[in-house]
């Protein structure tokens, strides 16, 4: 008798083949549609930033992480500059922040205090942004970086103003530092 009511129990947990297959769609599709949501978004970048690229005529390709780096620009003097519109955004309350930056300087190891004290004067003297450094290659390089944060769903005018502003700020500053135009 114990051997046929655990046949029976164990039957009742198989379930139809029919709905096996049904469930197996399901995964498939769900997974399928998280993926593009993920991974296809940020390989393509996002369509707001492209829009308002394109519209402002700036050419750009993407990095591996889906972010917007822009052809060198040029400057008046003839130097030139990178900058990278960041496609991820990060959230702050009600408010999703996107980040244009563009590299100024780096360093094989941590900045001297001359230059990180000339960064932090330069921060009080922007309107808009600030500098800040970040570790590369196994915190063996520090890239000092200026940044720039805006609504991630800025209008073009509020890009166009962010990424001139990046790319002045930076641009004189790895002028002042290195005398070079690596970036």
């Amino acid at each position: 008798m114990k051997e046929q009511l655990f046949k029976l129990n164990a039957q009742a947990f198989i379930p139809h083949p029919s709905s096996l297959i049904l469930t197996l769609v399901c995964v498939l599709f769900f997974a399928a549609s998280a993926l593009a949501q993920t991974g296809g978004a940020r390989k393509s970048g996002d369509a707001r930033v492209r829009v308002l690229l394109d519209q402002l005529g700036y050419k750009y390709e993407l990095t591996v992480d889906g972010d917007f780096k822009l052809i060198p620009i040029k400057t008046e003097d003839g130097r030139s500059q990178l900058v990278y519109v960041n496609s991820n955004t990060q959230q702050y309350g009600t408010l999703e922040i996107r980040e244009v930056v563009s590299p100024a300087y780096l360093s094989s190891g941590p900045l001297s205090s001359a230059v990180a004290n000339r960064l932090l004067r330069e921060n009080s003297e922007v309107k808009f942004g600030a500098w800040r450094v970040e570790l590369h290659n196994n915190g063996q390089k520090y890239l000092a970086l200026f940044a720039v944060q805006i609504a991630a769903n800025a209008d073009a005018e509020t890009l166009r103003l962010a990424i001139k502003s990046v790319l002045l700020v930076a641009d004189r500053m790895e002028k002042e530092l290195t005398g070079t135009d690596d970036y």
